[in-house]
């Protein structure tokens, strides 16, 4: 799959995966602003039954109880007056000042007799029954502590104080109307005077501030109650209530978090395909590689062959024994590779097992050096060697530690322009064997440097054979530490050179 596809694919689905998130967050804006409406109509049409039942009471149904016990003797002192009325009406001949008397109004202190009447048993019985219910009146008024106006006979429901109300009753009147439309939430309820800025009445644990300034605020006239300040019960719900409790929301972040899922599934789906088009372009790079390895030596054997064929190159001794040579290192080039590339698959199997023994590290690295003396001295380098005895036994395979330096040294030798100027040098530090390999060539960039153990990486040099190798080494140098339980780390400039550095427990 190409590049440009798959690029081009991605942006695709990048495209449309935006546009659905920007759908499904529009639609859950205008889902939660009908929602809102909706809770705003709910709160509404439940204040207005509230106040349609606070208005059919009777006044005695919604005044605290110590009002209620003044109601009483107010409705007894009605009773009076309308008593005394109905005495003044059917007698008023028997009264001294008639002015002093008027139908509908008992406003009269007291009846005298006229003078110079004579009056009859009845009529004195008259006379004394009216300054009795009006005696008994006078100590209801006084009792009761109400003003003139109740003395008067005036509606005892436009006396009530405001300050009076049962406000308990209105809140769970109010509680109770929400649930009925639908609203479960429990606001904070408040009576607000906006002329004193007080709160006459607020639940518990309520916010005085919030309360003030709630936008759900209704006119507070129920039938009983004039007072000259503007009251309005005011409620205050919990922050975002439609949000958090709409189920439509719910099924918006399911949407959002499977988009966001299926997001997640393709790009690992781009990353695999991506990374398997990699796997594939270096496993070509590796086939192209290796048959330009084992071409070249083989193209040098089959030369060397050749030459020795002929009768004067085989009649001179030195010369047939450097073409000897030629092919015997070319032979053991090719015998290093196979066995690098076959040591590498079966270290990525299970149950892949070392032949550990005890070894002598610095011999081991000294014969490996030794093998690297005419590569050396062909390109007029230097292979120098600092080995320190090693405070310790150091338990190993030594086959795979002997193809570990091989690698490590022969990276050097091809990884250096010009001549070829590389350090092998052994060391003991605390409980660890240590071994380094360091060269003056043309570095690793800090991008490479994480990636050159991996199987089949090589360090780019715009040309695929311009350094041999076929990017197996390093990774098989990687899992012979790994697999001893040591560690391996690259220190490396681009035009300083690189070291290896090897570190091996010891027992």
């Amino acid at each position: 799959m190409k590049r440009r596809f798959l690029i081009l694919l991605s942006t695709l689905f990048a495209l449309a995966a935006i546009s659905l998130v920007i759908l499904q967050v529009v639609q859950t804006k205008r889902s939660a602003e009908i929602s809102d409406n909706l809770f705003n109509i709910s709160v509404n049409n439940a204040m207005d039954n509230v106040f349609t039942q606070i208005n059919q009471m009777r006044v005695e149904d919604y005044v605290n109880q110590k009002e209620r016990f003044h109601l009483l003797r107010y409705r007894r002192i009605e009773e009076l007056n309308d008593k005394m009325q109905d005495i003044v009406r059917c007698n008023s001949e028997l009264f001294y000042d008639e002015q002093r008397v008027s139908f509908g109004v008992s406003s009269q202190d007291s009846a005298y007799a006229r003078q110079g009447v004579v009056l009859s048993d009845s009529e004195a019985g008259v006379l004394t029954q009216y300054n009795t219910l009006l005696n008994a009146r006078n100590r209801l008024v006084t009792g009761a502590g109400l003003n003139d106006h109740s003395a008067r006979g005036d509606n005892p429901r436009q006396q009530i104080d405001a300050s009076k109300f049962n406000f308990p009753l209105l809140d769970s009147l109010i509680r109770e109307e929400l649930v009925i439309n639908g609203i479960d939430l429990q606001p904070s309820i408040g009576v607000l005077s906006t002329s004193s800025d007080t709160l006459l009445y607020a639940t518990l644990s309520a916010d005085t501030h919030e309360l003030r300034n709630s936008a759900y605020k209704f006119n507070f006239h129920a039938n009983g109650i004039v007072s000259h300040d503007d009251l309005y019960v005011v409620l205050s719900f919990p922050p975002s209530p439609i949000i958090l409790s709409s189920k439509a929301n719910l099924f918006t972040l399911a949407s959002i978090g499977m988009i966001l899922l299926v997001t997640f599934l393709f790009m690992l789906s781009i990353r695999a395909v991506y990374s398997q088009r990699k796997l594939n372009e270096m496993k070509t790079d590796f086939i192209n590689n290796m048959t330009h390895e084992i071409k070249t030596p083989l193209a040098t054997i089959s030369l060397a062959c050749e030459m020795l064929r002929d009768n004067s190159v085989n009649s001179d001794a030195d010369t047939r024994r450097n073409f000897v040579n030629i092919i015997s290192d070319e032979n053991r080039r090719m015998r290093v590779m196979t066995e690098t590339m076959l040591q590498s698959a079966k270290m990525s199997r299970k149950g892949f097992s070392l032949n550990l023994q005890e070894i002598d590290l610095n011999t081991l690295v000294e014969s490996s050096a030794q093998s690297f003396a005419l590569t050396i001295e062909n390109r007029h380098g230097t292979l120098g060697l600092d080995l320190q005895p090693i405070n310790g036994a150091l338990f190993a395979d030594e086959l795979h530690i002997s193809n570990m330096t091989h690698n490590l040294i022969d990276n050097a030798i091809k990884y250096s322009e010009g001549e070829p100027h590389i350090t092998v040098s052994t060391a003991t530090e605390g409980d660890m064997a240590v071994l380094r390999v360091a060269d003056q060539g043309i570095g690793i960039a800090k991008e490479d440097q994480k990636h050159i153990f991996e199987k089949f990486y090589r360090v780019s040099t715009g040309n695929v054979h311009n350094v041999k190798g076929f990017g197996i080494g390093l990774n098989y140098v990687y899992q012979v530490v790994l697999l001893h339980n040591g560690k391996v780390s690259v220190a490396s400039e681009p035009g300083h050179g690189s070291t290896f550095t090897i570190t091996l427990p010891l027992s």
